[in-house]
């Protein structure tokens, strides 16, 4: 990413920036974000298909050390919701970051689409912080 390492963490973060840049497929958006960052806080993200329903993502923090990682669950809303867990390392690089996402994945199925998913949010993050 084309920037320091604190603001990309709080793009990662920050509700009002989440808005603006989230989205796990294209056309998609982020209609609202919700965070409590704090180890044991939520996150809740609102995500909209062109002309679908809404999408909701929501988790847990199990580690929170800006700006460096955070750790935490991950929950798709839907009829079959399997939980995983997401790690964001944000290696400082000088004046660029190292964006490193680990998706621990509790079904084989999710792998495909998890993969494409976050390459498409990490396109969308480094647009936005450069």
């Amino acid at each position: 990413m084309p920037a320091p390492k604190t603001k990309v963490f709080k793009a990662w973060t920050d509700p009002e920036q989440l808005k603006r840049w989230w989205s796990i497929a294209d056309g998609w958006s982020t209609t609202f974000a919700e965070v409590d960052l704090k180890v044991g806080g939520r996150f809740a993200l609102g995500n909209k298909p062109p002309g679908g329903e809404l999408v909701l993502v929501t988790g847990e923090y199990l580690l929170v050390s800006p700006p460096d990682k955070l750790v935490y669950t991950w929950r798709f809303s839907g009829p079959k919701p399997e939980e995983s867990v997401v790690t964001v390392e944000f290696n400082g690089l000088g004046e660029t970051t190292e964006v490193v996402v680990t998706h621990e994945q509790s079904s084989p199925d999710m792998g495909p689409s998890a993969l494409a998913g976050w390459g498409i949010v990490l396109q969308s993050l480094n647009a936005f912080v450069s």
